[in-house]
């Protein structure tokens, strides 16, 4: 299964590329008064509105100093962005190479891959955003 390596604070995650549409630059993000301290805001992409999740925030992560991508989430119909550091790249991970721990706190944590050269929490956000 292909998924998308990326950063947060100096950690590598993974998330699963079929629930990204596409990775954008960060735009101008508006704030939105009074929303959870997880929404960054709102943005126009191409004359759509949608929300944007800070994923550090919603997972619980330090924050990273900058923040150079948004992906694009979809369920359905649905949109969302999520704003991450910065996209490392596409890899295609086989189901057995990963190592799953149980932590019932975090349910959005769905394992782990060792790289040769790096560790990545694999995260499952779909059911959190949507």
């Amino acid at each position: 299964m292909q998924m998308i390596l990326f950063t947060m604070n100096q950690q590598y995650y993974l998330i699963s590329a079929a629930s990204v549409e596409e990775v954008i630059d960060t735009v101008t993000i508006t704030k939105v008064p009074l929303a959870y301290h997880w929404i960054e805001g709102l943005i126009n992409l191409r004359g759509t509105v949608m929300t944007v999740i800070g994923l550090a925030e919603l997972i619980g992560v330090t924050r990273s100093k900058e923040n150079r991508n948004i992906l694009i989430m979809k369920n359905d119909e649905e949109k969302k962005g999520l704003l991450i550091e910065e996209v490392v790249e596409v890899v295609d991970i086989e189901p057995a190479d990963i190592q799953l721990t149980s932590s019932d706190d975090q349910d959005y944590y769905a394992g782990v891959i060792s790289f040769p050269d790096k560790v990545a929490n694999i995260i499952d956000v779909n059911h959190l955003i949507f």
